[in-house]
């Protein structure tokens, strides 16, 4: 080398299919030993952590991007083996090239490297020869898997690994007794004509791990839930939806007539509820007694004291009040339920709900797609099918009502027959305070006249929402 090496920029790197190599962690530790025995004082270490060096590799090498940046005459760049810079003999002998323009060292296992020798070459190689048996082998185990149906990729929700005992591999993958039920609940909800919020903040309550409609829509609609082997198809060169290649090797949570049905059910859907959860007790529940649409949070203005306050208010701006005050008003009637016998006895019973609905419900969901067809057909103009399609949308929401009882939300049972429900509501989240609120009664807010004082309770109507009568 022209410029002797003075300080040294130590590169590790690591991928997942490299089961044998040694981790970041290592590799920088006795790359430190080699620059303390040269005597290169370390002015940076670099690091691509699961990230692979083929050229198959589908992301990005930041570590490595960086790395062809800094290097400058006086550096030596270290690395526990060359195949830790690439895996790719083009992109090695790239950054050979670059060396040599810069003056800069190089030293894998140990040892300087002459760049100028065959052996920097043979040694890339060897590490690209290496990468293509290694897919190789991999692509193979997957064709055997998908070919026997065996399970392949990550658990998906509701299921467990199976393991050896004695070896502790994978053997395959079984129903996770805790989870498993869930989605069996969720299923059931959605076809009962539950609405999709509700199941969401019901899941939500009971495995509280971030849930929201796109999650849980994506865990209904995945065959692997009905026992079904899937394969990703290819769209020009990148991975496409999940396709069905037969029938797998674990027992299915959800039954083939569960999974078409939902299929079929979200095929008419095209959206969902959207955003982020709520942080307020009542967005999206109460309602403007003006207007009639949903409250949601916005900025108040400044007590006396110069302290700001948050309200509730429509979107049309008819209502604002006070947020902390109604909350108060709402609570103090959830506490009057809760600590009244009646009130408990009556959310306790278990309400029926109108055997004709389902029916119904079905005939109007048809109904909706046949003119979504035919608006899409060039057979009815698009302003007469959307004035259908928003009729039939509301026959609906009524039909999917009329399905469902109110009160059939475990929580409101759970919580009128607790030893002590007022302790019991106090320890609930908030997604499952709110679900509640919103399934025992409706609130509505009305203006009260500008600056005029007022009770906190003052227009606010809460009005009880009975369970269904049976038929």
């Amino acid at each position: 080398m022209n410029t002797p090496a003075t300080s040294a920029i130590i590169y590790t790197r690591v991928s997942r299919d490299n089961a044998k190599g040694r981790s970041v962690a290592e590799q920088e530790a006795e790359c430190r030993a080699v620059c303390e025995r040269e005597g290169w004082p370390v002015a940076e270490v670099i690091c691509d952590n699961d990230r692979s060096a083929s050229r198959y590799a589908r992301k990005d090498r930041p570590g490595f991007d960086r790395l062809r940046e800094i290097v400058a005459p006086g550096h030596a760049i270290v690395c526990w083996e060359a195949s830790r810079l690439s895996r790719d003999l083009g992109a090695l002998i790239g950054l050979r090239d670059l060396c040599i323009e810069r003056g800069v060292a190089m030293s894998y296992g140990g040892q300087l490297v002459d760049l100028d020798e065959p052996k920097f070459v043979i040694d890339g190689m060897m590490s690209e020869q290496e990468a293509k048996k290694t897919r190789e082998r991999i692509l193979r185990a997957h064709r055997a898997n998908l070919a026997e149906g065996k399970p392949h990729g990550r658990v998906p929700y509701g299921y467990k690994i199976v393991r050896d005992p004695e070896t502790g591999k994978s053997t395959g993958r079984t129903p996770d007794p805790d989870r498993a039920p869930l989605v069996q609940e969720a299923a059931r909800r959605v076809l009962a004509g539950q609405s999709f919020g509700s199941v969401v903040r019901w899941i939500e309550t009971k495995d509280p791990i971030g849930w929201d409609s796109a999650k849980l829509r994506r865990i209904l609609l995945n065959a692997t839930y009905a026992g079904y082997r899937t394969v990703s198809a290819t769209i020009d060169g990148k991975r496409g939806p999940q396709e069905i290649h037969g029938k797998g090797t674990w027992e299915p949570i959800l039954t083939d007539e569960q999974h078409h049905d939902l299929v079929a059910l979200f095929a008419g859907r095209k959206t969902g509820p959207r955003g982020v959860p709520v942080k307020h007790l009542l967005t999206g529940i109460a309602r403007c007694a003006v207007c009639g649409e949903h409250v949601w949070k916005a900025r108040g203005g400044r007590r006396k004291d110069g302290t700001g306050y948050v309200v509730y208010q429509c979107k049309e701006h008819c209502v604002g009040r006070n947020m902390e005050a109604t909350d108060g008003v709402v609570l103090a009637v959830v506490e009057g339920i809760l600590t009244t016998p009646e009130s408990l006895a009556a959310l306790a019973e278990v309400p029926a709900s109108d055997p004709t609905a389902p029916a119904r419900l079905a005939e109007l969901r048809q109904r909706l797609e046949d003119v979504e067809n035919e608006i899409a057909e060039g057979r009815m103009p698009p302003s007469t099918g959307a004035r259908v399609a928003t009729r039939l949308e509301a026959q609906i929401a009524d039909a999917e009502a009329d399905a469902t009882p109110v009160f059939t939300d475990p929580l409101i049972r759970d919580l009128a027959t607790a030893p002590d429900p007022m302790a019991m509501w106090q320890e609930l989240p908030l997604v499952a305070k709110r679900e509640f609120i919103r399934s025992t009664m409706t609130i509505t807010i009305d203006r009260v006249g500008r600056g005029r004082w007022h009770k906190p309770s003052d227009a606010i109507t809460i009005t009880p929402r009975r369970p269904a009568v049976a038929q």
